[in-house]
């Protein structure tokens, strides 16, 4: 269902991305690349609501990454990367 869906990390997840260790930055591309990747659910298919946020919420692992999914486009946009813990859910992005 999701053939030709790709990711993009904006200007401010770039950031965060590349500032986690190698380990991280490996388990959160390879999950991007599974969920891109899926022939029978699209990328939104794997996204949770935030209530008061405008962008929804993707777990992988300890991690939660702010994301939007562009069914025009076929992008999955990543807006920013927390662990979880108190700053997760914060409003402001960084």
């Amino acid at each position: 269902m999701s053939d030709d869906w790709r990711w993009e990390l904006t200007d401010t997840a770039e950031r965060q991305f590349g500032s986690l260790d190698e380990y991280a930055r490996e388990r959160i591309a390879s999950k991007l690349d599974e969920i891109v990747d899926d022939q029978w659910r699209e990328p939104s298919d794997y996204l949770e609501p935030l209530q008061g946020a405008p962008h929804q919420k993707l777990r992988i692992g300890p991690f939660r990454l702010g994301c939007r999914a562009d069914r025009d486009k076929k992008i999955l946009y990543v807006l920013r990367i927390r662990k979880r813990g108190g700053d997760a859910y914060r409003g402001d992005d960084d």
